[in-house]
């Protein structure tokens, strides 16, 4: 009753004014979003997925109460994930499968309280609804940049999707020139065309879906130039190696499995290894490059042969015999080839071979003879002796 007459006094003193007043009835929730279920009281809204953000506005019926100036409440607890304001929106992501029941809670908000001139009453109701949750589908590749292509390169990617076992469609956008995306979730192919594309994967399991939004570059395919892998002890040894394609900024490193050989070291920020090795031997060290803006990688196994200091043997030479043919290979060891040979102090008659350091031809008088020999290899080491050679007549 009390209601009821303060009412008619705001409508009267609003008639007076020139000012329409609405009439209010039993404060009601709407039926549009969450309908009553057949033989229940209950009202069922609309089901949520795990991994998926859901949205529901909760309103009070128009002409009812003091709707829209209304507060809502929950009584009970909401699937996990999900939260209730007091404009009656529930949001959030649900993390937990279920069905959950719970009561909620409309009160109106009187002009005392804020709410509208005309309210004056705080009447309340409530009414029990329901949200079920089920599993949601979730493409596991989440990131929004997919592996770069590289060009006349096979390229492969699976995609894949919790929840359920989805069909796999391309929803918008363009693949990259030569690349497919099976039913599946297979992208695959051989990238024919550089650039950067955006694409929309969808994935679709019955009334589930996921739909996510890649970028993927396509760019030169990513190569190391082969390093001569050829050094010797006690010799200064340089060499830089070199890539191409990709984006084009490197970051180089060894592979710590296969150190590099005594003595050298590796500038990763230039790919340069250098040093001076400290003993001989073989060993196989893999250089492995990366491309920065792409994250792209390539590799080469590199054989290093770190030779001996090359050496002229003391030895001595055989003698010869005045007019009489001489063949003698000059004792040496170690080194890096080709050779360079010089020699001096060469009986007439006689000659050295400037490429293989053997001494052939017929000396023309007898003696003894001081030969200085020079030997140089193809790193630049140098080794020299002086031999005897006896010529008899």
């Amino acid at each position: 009753m009390r209601f009821t007459r303060l009412l008619l006094l705001v409508a009267a003193a609003a008639a007076i004014a020139g000012i329409a007043v609405p009439s209010a009835a039993a404060l009601t929730f709407t039926d549009d979003t969450c309908p009553v279920a057949n033989g229940t009281v209950i009202k069922v809204c609309p089901t949520g997925f795990t991994g998926k953000p859901y949205s529901l506005q909760i309103k009070g019926r128009d002409g009812t109460g003091c709707v829209p100036y209304v507060t809502f409440k929950v009584n009970g607890t909401l699937p996990n994930g999900l939260t209730m304001t007091s404009s009656g929106l529930i949001s959030g992501t649900p993390t937990q499968q279920g069905e959950w029941t719970f009561w909620i809670i409309m009160q109106d908000i009187p002009a005392s309280q804020g709410g509208v001139f005309w309210c004056a009453d705080s009447a309340a109701t409530e009414k029990q609804f329901s949200i079920t949750i089920q599993q949601g589908l979730t493409i596991v590749q989440r990131q929004s940049s997919l592996t770069p292509g590289q060009l006349n390169t096979p390229y492969s990617l699976q995609f894949s999707a919790t929840g359920g076992n989805p069909t796999w469609t391309v929803a918008a956008g363009a693949l990259p020139t030569g690349l497919t995306l099976s039913s599946a979730g297979l992208l695959s192919g051989t990238p024919t065309a550089q650039g950067d594309y955006s694409f929309k994967v969808t994935a679709t399991d019955g009334n589930r879906s996921d739909t996510q939004t890649y970028a993927m570059s396509v760019v030169p395919k990513l190569q190391i130039s082969t390093i001569r892998g050829v050094a010797e002890v006690g010799v200064p040894f340089r060499a830089a190696a070199q890539a191409t394609g990709a984006k084009g900024t490197y970051a180089w490193s060894v592979d710590p499995s296969t150190p590099l050989p005594a003595g050298l070291t590796f500038d990763p920020a230039s790919g340069t290894i250098a040093g001076t090795p400290t003993s001989p031997g073989r060993t196989a060290v893999k250089l492995v490059v990366t491309d920065t803006p792409t994250g792209l990688t390539a590799s080469e196994d590199v054989s290093f042969n770190v030779v001996s200091r090359v050496v002229l043997s003391s030895q001595a030479l055989r003698s010869a015999r005045a007019g009489a043919s001489y063949s003698a290979i000059l004792p040496k060891s170690g080194g890096a080839r080709p050779f360079r040979w010089i020699a001096t102090g060469l009986p007439r008659g006689l000659k050295l071979s400037p490429a293989t350091g053997r001494l052939s031809g017929a000396p023309t008088a007898p003696g003894t003879y001081h030969l200085h020999v020079r030997v140089k290899d193809a790193l630049g080491a140098v080794a020299s002796r002086t031999y005897t050679l006896k010529v008899a007549g």
